[in-house]
């Protein structure tokens, strides 16, 4: 056995192991040295020591993993096989001769896995499907810098040791469908971007005063005219750069005419949902309301959804939901129950951000409503729609998430009042006070503020190390950290009019949101040193991205 590097701090181990520097073993000059091959692994792991042994595998290797690793095992196979062109053996029960194990050990926690590679074997142990899965992406990327001999039978892989675990429980990316349409195929090839950096939660913002983009059966006007809209200002801003760029053109599928739009069937989604499943990934629906509900106001003008009976504009943002009257209450209440059938995780997201409460104010409606419940701002209203929401969505077993615009609007300073089992989505960080009186009131909280976690910002180096570098203790109180159940980044499409340029947005600041999200020990020095293998997984697989000077 070689000497092995071991080293305590996780700091170090980072700083020292990850970054593109070698480590020999102390040779006499005229004797050859084994270089130990620093590892690119992104997000990083919590520990990993290097030895400079190396482990064989060939068409002789023999793997077994337990049976309730299916979807685990497969990947390490697919790895395998995409690095030589033989194939491995597999055993069913566990051999003497089995060269590569992937083993059950009730004594992690459920997102814990360990990988050792040494003494001829290749171990990874985990103890739910998730975790196994987890380590099953990092052996892929361990797997970037194995050689494969000059006959293509022998892959010979850097003995490694690594323990590891996620920081964060909510790993979570948002993706806007409704200011611009993406198919759902495209959506697949996200979530197989977000498990390979290991992310657990997508929400799927659905609807928007652009556009409708979800199938409601007892409404079906909704998707019908709802779903579709004559060009906008935030187009034309889209078709000026297709002249001079043509990753700007709209997706044709998506366009007749002067009309742009499109939805998914339920079962487009219930096919999202799946592939999301196989792949450990909760989808949440984001259905915003009361306002931003242009779509759906649009739509049912028989319904008189608005207090006016009309779209309209307010100071910032477009007129609510008239919630004031009983058959608007039972029009949400029927969306959301077609909803929460349809998605089978725990958590929905209501929205609730930026309601335009000054036409409340000028409605008799809500003045009458207003007077009946013994109200005294109309805040009251916004805090009753909340209120009556969570209700209903408890009732149906599902967990609440909503904007932290609940809490305190953006055109005043009244605190509202909010169940502590609401799930409240930090973005507003120039309005701090919102995530204290969340934590304050005993809610879990998602941090996205948007000055670090909105990858629809421009796609900068500024931008992506400010992101990677983002610290919590500086900008967020001990409360609001104690409250934190992890972090959510998310893209707005306004100015995003096609799949290339979502994805030029995106990457690189998509690894930097995963190490940020997963990783205990972040270093940027190394983050950037171990990019240059990711960018070129980017390439080999006709991702677009936007380069960065630090890591060309």
């Amino acid at each position: 056995m070689v000497k092995t590097i071991h080293l305590i701090s996780g700091s170090l181990i980072i700083l020292l192991l990850l970054v593109n520097i070698t480590a020999c073993k102390d040779e006499k000059p005229d004797e050859q040295t084994s270089i130990i091959k620093p590892q690119n692994i992104i997000p990083a792991p919590e520990k990993i020591i290097l030895s400079d042994d190396q482990v064989n595998i060939s068409a002789e290797t023999v793997l077994y993993s337990d049976a309730r690793f299916q979807k685990a095992k497969d990947i390490v196979v697919k790895a395998i096989n995409h690095t030589a062109p033989f194939t491995l053996n597999q055993f069913s029960t566990i051999q003497d001769n089995c060269n590569i194990l992937i083993l059950y050990n009730e004594n992690l926690t459920d997102n814990e896995y360990h990988i050792e590679i040494d003494s001829g074997k290749i171990i990874i142990t985990a103890k739910s499907p998730q975790s196994a899965f987890y380590a099953a992406q990092t052996f892929k990327q361990i797997l970037w810098t194995a050689e494969l001999d000059s006959t293509e039978n022998t892959i010979k892989v850097q003995a490694v040791s690594i323990i590891d675990k996620p920081e964060n429980e909510y790993r979570g990316f948002h993706i806007d469908l409704s200011r611009h349409f993406f198919p759902k195929e495209f959506v697949f090839r996200l979530i197989d971007q977000m498990a390979f950096y290991k992310m657990n939660k997508l929400q799927l913002h659905l609807t928007d005063d652009q556009g409708w983009r979800i199938q409601i059966d007892k409404y079906p006007k909704l998707t019908s005219i709802g779903a579709y809209r004559t060009f906008n200002d935030q187009d034309s801003v889209c078709m000026e750069k297709a002249k001079y760029d043509a990753d700007y053109n709209f997706d044709p599928q998506f366009v007749n005419g002067s009309t742009y739009g499109g939805f998914y069937t339920k079962q487009d989604l219930r096919d999202i949902i799946d592939y999301a499943k196989d792949n450990f990934i909760d989808v949440i629906p984001e259905v915003d309301m009361p306002g931003h509900m242009s779509a759906a106001i649009r739509s049912y003008p028989e319904l008189s959804l608005s207090c006016s009976g009309n779209i309209n504009w307010g100071n910032e943002f477009s007129e609510p939901l008239c919630v004031c009257r009983p058959e608007v209450m039972q029009f949400c209440y029927d969306v959301w129950d077609e909803v929460m059938e349809l998605f089978p995780y725990d958590y929905v997201h209501l929205g609730a951000d930026e309601v335009e409460k000054s036409f409340w104010e000028q409605s008799a409606d809500c003045q009458q409503f207003m007077q009946d419940n013994n109200m005294n701002h109309v805040n009251k209203i916004q805090s009753y729609f909340v209120d009556k929401m969570f209700e209903h969505i408890s009732s149906k077993g599902k967990k609440m998430i909503a904007w932290d615009d609940i809490f305190v609007s953006n055109d005043d300073n009244i605190v509202n009042q909010v169940d502590p089992d609401i799930t409240i989505m930090y973005w507003r960080d120039y309005k701090p006070e919102s995530a204290n009186y969340a934590a304050q009131n005993g809610n879990s909280i998602v941090l996205t503020p948007w000055s670090w976690f909105y990858l629809s910002s421009d796609p900068t180096d500024e931008n992506l190390k400010s992101l990677y570098e983002f610290n919590e203790l500086s900008e967020l109180s001990a409360q609001v950290i104690n409250k934190k159940i992890g972090y959510q980044a998310c893209v707005w499409t306004e100015e995003i009019p096609s799949e290339a340029v979502f994805e030029r947005y995106i990457f690189p600041r998509f690894q930097a949101y995963a190490e940020l999200a997963w990783s205990k020990n972040k270093v940027w020095d190394s983050f950037i040193k171990r990019m240059p293998a990711h960018i070129n997984y980017l390439k080999e697989n006709g991702i677009k991205y936007t380069e960065s000077s630090y890591f060309k």
